[in-house]
């Protein structure tokens, strides 16, 4: 079932262009809001505790999705099990798709329209850029680097944390990074540490198997010697998107980057398609490991 719920919701993620806004995405915001204001009604053993609501924000939600998994199991000959898997897999994926996203960028980069990128970007996924851009170089870099942490953050690892764990876990991870982008229940330095740590744990093993998935699906000896070179680095979620980022560029051989022949603007466009069909390889790795781990198991 793993490997069925998996595929499907690859392809429909990579199918589906149209808007996927949820009118259930909202809840998040609810029950931040929700917790803050009954968190003074809470026993005096636990209300003033620092991580109380990020706590009760992770593990609550948890409990009746686990639930109706329970109830679910077996019934229909496995029919509902594999519909709620597959539903809450799909909410955990990306709200845009990130392929038709860079479609569009590149159709206005091409053009020469770099300010209509920009803002065809912030409608379609507003926060992308913290800032407006003038030096459309690193307008370009920030959108590169988004492609490859949304990439990595709403699919890669939670397939990882869906296959280990099942839906829960891969609801567990999203939750976390919702919390963290937030802020509302981390409003202190130890809080938000605490976040930042948790998140850290969590992405210590899928950042180095979606780097040695680049290696596999791009240049093997170059990605796979910036990967052995930072494998044991500190346990920091920002070192491990560095790390990433630098085993996508190592993987990543569409032509000579050294040239002075290329306009800038060519070679961005070039970087990013290969950026794109970079991540659709490893899509591919995956699927395939995936199917290979459940054929000898």
């Amino acid at each position: 079932m793993t490997f069925f719920v998996v595929l499907s919701c690859l392809l429909l993620n990579h199918y589906w262009r149209k808007d996927r806004m949820l009118p259930v995405d909202t809840w998040v915001e609810h029950w931040q809001q929700f917790l803050l204001t009954y968190q003074p009604r809470l026993p005096d053993v636990i209300r003033d505790r620092l991580l109380t609501l990020p706590i009760l924000f992770l593990l609550l939600p948890l409990v009746p999705v686990g639930l109706l998994l329970v109830i679910a199991e077996g019934r229909l000959m496995g029919l509902l099990t594999l519909g709620l898997h597959f539903l809450l897999l799909m909410y955990c994926l990306p709200r845009i798709n990130i392929d038709a996203l860079i479609d569009e960028y590149l159709q206005r980069w091409d053009r020469g329209n770099f300010e209509a990128a920009y803002l065809y970007t912030e409608q379609v996924a507003p926060g992308v850029f913290d800032e407006s851009f003038t030096d459309y170089a690193r307008m370009h870099a920030r959108f590169t680097e988004y492609v490859l942490v949304c990439s990595f953050r709403r699919i890669f690892a939670v397939l990882f944390w869906y296959i280990l764990l099942g839906p829960l876990g891969a609801l567990f991870y999203l939750m976390l990074q919702q919390m963290i982008r937030s802020g509302i229940l981390l409003p202190n330095g130890r809080a938000q540490a605490f976040g930042n740590q948790l998140l850290a744990i969590l992405e210590w093993v899928p950042v180095r198997m979606v780097a040695l998935a680049f290696a596999l699906a791009g240049d093997f000896v170059a990605a796979f010697r910036a990967l052995k070179s930072r494998l044991f680095d500190e346990l920091d979620a920002d070192t491990g998107l560095q790390l990433l980022q630098e085993c996508a560029v190592a993987a990543m051989l569409p032509y000579d980057r050294g040239s002075q022949d290329v306009d800038f603007a060519d070679r961005a466009a070039a970087d990013l398609r290969e950026l794109r069909g970079l991540l659709m390889r490893t899509h591919v790795v995956w699927v395939v490991v995936l199917a290979l781990i459940i054929l000898v198991v």
